[in-house]
């Protein structure tokens, strides 16, 4: 199974280094013309997909429904495991000041979805997914830390929420079997 999971485009949380999480915010403009530019290049690279999920917020279901009409996909389904991480009490605040110190692997604190429980979380929505769609080509849109954990899951070693950059509109593309995540590549655009 191949899926090829979407960050969201730019908000104006994202514009202004703020921590966003479950807060649903919109896309702004430029948020808008990521996801068309997006959808641009996986026209013209003949990429096709069988099925298009997405994060019930609206900044990745506006940037879904924007690439889908570039390729001809509808939305299949809103999936509320793609949900962003639950930030809790770090909502609004300084990416800077705040995610440093609140992604380390063993910090937990009330109202706030720790490392180990977003893992699971994602381990157990991709395993839902391949016993569902195998044999499919997926398209997900969804959030940065949805899609870290998804790298983590492939290799704990290499990836950690601080370390590797997904920005908005990136695509990065998994080969999912029932017992490995391997990367295939990130598109930056």
């Amino acid at each position: 199974m191949i899926i090829a999971m979407v960050r969201h485009g730019e908000t104006d949380y994202n514009k202004q280094r703020l921590i966003q999480g479950r807060i649903d915010n919109v896309l702004n403009k430029t948020g808008k013309n990521q996801a068309h530019t997006l959808g641009k290049y996986l026209k013209e690279n003949n990429e096709t997909f069988d099925l298009l999920i997405t994060s019930p917020l609206l900044r990745a279901k506006e940037t879904a429904q924007i690439v889908g009409s570039h390729i001809g996909l509808k939305l299949d389904l809103e999936n509320n495991d793609f949900l962003e991480r639950d930030f809790g009490p770090f909502e609004g605040q300084k990416v800077e000041e705040t995610l440093p110190r609140i992604t380390q692997h063993d910090f937990k604190q009330k109202g706030y979805e720790d490392n180990p429980t977003l893992i699971k979380r994602l381990s157990d929505a991709l395993l839902n997914l391949y016993e569902k769609y195998r044999d499919k080509k997926v398209l997900i849109v969804a959030h940065a830390h949805v899609i870290k954990s998804v790298l983590i899951l492939a290799d704990f070693d290499k990836y950690d929420y601080m370390n590797h950059f997904v920005g908005n509109s990136s695509i990065i593309y998994f080969k999912l079997s029932k017992d490995e995540i391997s990367v295939i590549k990130q598109i930056d655009l």
